[in-house]
């Protein structure tokens, strides 16, 4: 073999290498643009969608437990997806969708009931909510790498789509409430990937859950449907 074969085959393997650990390697930061959700228990009941974020990996955890302000909560049969948001904090989701008995919900009343709390080890936010209708539990924990102390409104609200009017916040950082709430008979989840298609499929929940007036499209659309 010629030295200028041996070249360029060493040229072209380097470029084959570079360009595989570029695309193997997990990006620095995630687009603007970029989103997944991920379907608690795979049923449809707890959605939790990260917006400009992107998934960086998946895996199966051992059961354990959250050190929240009011008691310790275990996850079981959990996964935990990490991810990168558009300005490179690196965030974490904890998941999972158990049986009810290892909760303290009153099982015997027809009402979907909720935990909201936070970590006592860490900035860590949990939610945990029990479904009479599916006769089983859900769970999320927020954190990050970083440390970041994230709302619980970000969770509920806008992690999970949930209604202000249903689900209250249950905490603040002075002074913890009770962790258990009932959520009202007409709640709903709202979970979609933009804007744009929110404001159609839920005005309201639009209107609630994002700044009003930045966009002229969406803005006659709600002012055609009697928001002002």
């Amino acid at each position: 073999m010629s030295r200028v074969k041996l070249f360029v085959g060493v040229i072209l393997f380097l470029i084959v290498c570079a360009v595989a650990i570029n695309f193997f390697s997990t990006p620095s930061k995630a687009d603007y643009d970029d989103s997944f959700s991920e379907d608690i228990g795979g049923d449809g009941f707890l959605v939790a969608t990260l917006n400009h974020s992107l998934k960086t990996s998946e895996k199966d955890i051992p059961d354990g437990s959250f050190k929240a302000s009011t008691g310790d909560y275990g996850y079981y049969d959990a996964k935990n997806i990490s991810c990168v948001d558009d300005i490179g904090c690196h965030i974490y989701i904890i998941v999972w969708k158990t049986t009810p008995d290892k909760y303290p919900f009153d099982t015997k009343d027809n009402v979907n009931q909720y935990i909201s709390d936070y970590s006592t080890e860490s900035k860590e936010k949990c939610f945990i909510e029990y479904s009479y209708e599916n006769n089983a539990v859900y769970g999320i924990i927020l954190g990050s790498e970083e440390g970041i102390n994230f709302k619980e409104s970000k969770l509920m609200y806008d992690i999970l789509g949930l209604n202000k009017d249903g689900f209250d916040l249950m905490y603040t950082q002075s002074s913890p409430s009770p962790s258990v709430g009932s959520s009202s008979s007409g709640h709903y989840h709202t979970v979609v990937d933009d804007r744009y298609s929110l404001s159609r499929s839920d005005p309201g929940a639009y209107y609630d859950h994002y700044e009003y007036g930045d966009n002229y499209a969406i803005d006659d659309y709600l002012e055609s449907e009697g928001y002002d």
